[in-house]
């Protein structure tokens, strides 16, 4: 089916339609959706792909940057929670989606447009629609719980991203909002987990199904991970940390700008 596609910046009189379509496609649970609503002022924008009068899909864009030593920040958009109306996909909107996040981020003065597949096999798709090509890669680890006496405090969003800023200062890393921040940390306690600390170290993850997700690990002693799954009742974990030659990661149009060795782990995934 044809649609004539108008797409803008989304609108206060827009969020109950994306409310809906986000939890009919994504299946979150309320609360942490009118989170995300609440945060979206500080952490970016949204646009609404529109066909006489009725709202048939949606991509949030969210402000970071790219940090370096001895470089100016570089601002960096992340596309996040596209989603069509199951009536109108297989139609293109998608990729209309797609292409004016892109148009957006130039338009705006942000360098690096990027995005996260939710699986592998979307990397073609998104170079096909976009040009992006993988920039970041990362490695799985899987680890058992232990019955480790090591101290785990949790963290609030700020105290964790001081924390990450001052352990990163010397990489290339995405220097992610405080309102991003604080959606992390409302959707990882949502599911059983949130931010930590142990011993001068950070992690941040959820449990499902059993199994812990830790989205990031830094500065982490042996006895973190093990102690954190066996503190949350986890049966293991898996633990993703950044590696150049490990599974694609991140998409970036025009990857050259985003170094292949840049730390993000905090992709909202």
């Amino acid at each position: 089916m044809y649609y004539a596609i108008n797409i803008n910046e989304y609108r206060q009189d827009d969020i109950p339609s994306l409310k809906r379509l986000w939890m009919e496609t994504f299946g979150d649970a309320p609360e942490l959706v009118d989170r995300f609503f609440e945060l979206l002022p500080s952490m970016g924008t949204g646009l609404v792909a529109e066909a006489d009068g009725e709202l048939l899909g949606a991509a949030y864009l969210l402000d970071a940057e790219l940090w370096s030593p001895e470089k100016p920040p570089v601002k960096l958009g992340y596309i996040y929670a596209v989603a069509v109306e199951p009536s109108a996909r297989n139609c293109g909107i998608g990729a209309k989606l797609i292409s004016a996040c892109e148009r957006y981020c130039w338009e705006n003065g942000i360098e690096i447009c990027t995005t996260l597949p939710a699986e592998e096999s979307l990397y073609a798709w998104y170079e096909r629609v976009g040009g992006f090509q993988t920039a970041t890669r990362c490695l799985y680890e899987t680890v058992l719980p232990s019955d480790s006496a090591a101290e785990i405090t949790p963290l609030f969003a700020d105290e964790y991203a001081f924390k990450r800023a001052d352990i990163l200062r010397d990489n290339n890393y995405v220097n992610l909002n405080y309102g991003y921040m604080l959606f992390q940390e409302a959707l990882c306690k949502r599911y059983g987990g949130g931010l930590f600390g142990c011993k001068g170290g950070i992690a941040c993850g959820y449990v499902d199904n059993g199994v812990l997700l830790v989205k990031e690990v830094l500065n982490d002693s042996p006895e973190f991970i093990p102690a954190l799954c066996s503190k949350l009742g986890a049966k293991s974990a898996l633990v993703r940390r950044p590696d150049r030659y490990g599974a694609p990661f991140i998409a970036a149009y025009e990857a050259k700008a985003l170094p292949r060795d840049t730390v993000w782990g905090l992709a909202l995934d």
